[in-house]
């Protein structure tokens, strides 16, 4: 075979591999949860019914292992034993300190008899791929049961724009002393913020 052949050959080859490369590429991203690709999807109001099928990325972009919940934000698969806090969170909104989406954590002794549990809450954007994406975290506070100003936690992300958009609030509770329940209560809101 003669050398202009041999580089058509290997041209050919280099092609085959990176258009190969890119359509495996393509499928990763639709199988994560929606039919767009993962470079195309936005952030926007999450339509009715999307819930079946949604991921939740954390903020590096891996699948986040959720447990399903159901309409009212709780999940379905409380454990048997432990006590059952009962886990506060408000709506997603924006900041009354600025553009920013916000959302608190805290909790209620519900049928556990300790006073102290570590609290956190994060913030998740929705994108047109169905998923969920982590744009803030509180840190992890231990807190008295009660809520309040100072009793809670506080998840806060500066905004890009102002364009209405899905937002979820999950808040976790761990009681401190006790086995309790590991569900990850959540509330969700339209806000006018978008971060991308």
């Amino acid at each position: 075979m003669g050398n202009g052949r041999l580089r058509l050959t290997v041209i050919a080859a280099l092609a085959s591999l990176l258009i190969g490369g890119a359509s495996a590429g393509t499928t990763a991203a639709s199988d994560r949860g929606g039919d767009e690709q993962a470079d195309t999807a936005v952030p926007g109001v999450a339509p009715s019914g999307s819930d079946a099928a949604a991921v939740y990325l954390d903020a590096a972009g891996r699948v986040i292992d959720m447990d399903a919940v159901d309409e009212s934000g709780t999940t379905r698969h409380a454990a048997v034993l432990g006590c059952t806090p009962v886990s506060g969170r408000d709506n997603p909104h924006r900041s009354s300190t600025g553009v920013a989406a916000s959302g608190h954590g805290w909790w209620e002794k519900g049928n556990c008899s300790s006073d102290r549990a570590k609290v956190f809450n994060c913030l998740y954007e929705w994108y047109t791929d169905n998923t969920w994406r982590q744009q803030a975290c509180s840190e992890t506070k231990t807190l008295k049961p009660g809520g309040g100003s100072v009793q809670r936690t506080a998840a806060r992300r500066d905004c890009r724009d102002t364009q209405r958009t899905s937002w979820r609030n999950h808040v976790d509770v761990d009681v401190i002393d006790q086995i309790d329940t590991g569900e990850k209560p959540m509330n969700q809101a339209e806000v006018d913020c978008r971060v991308y």
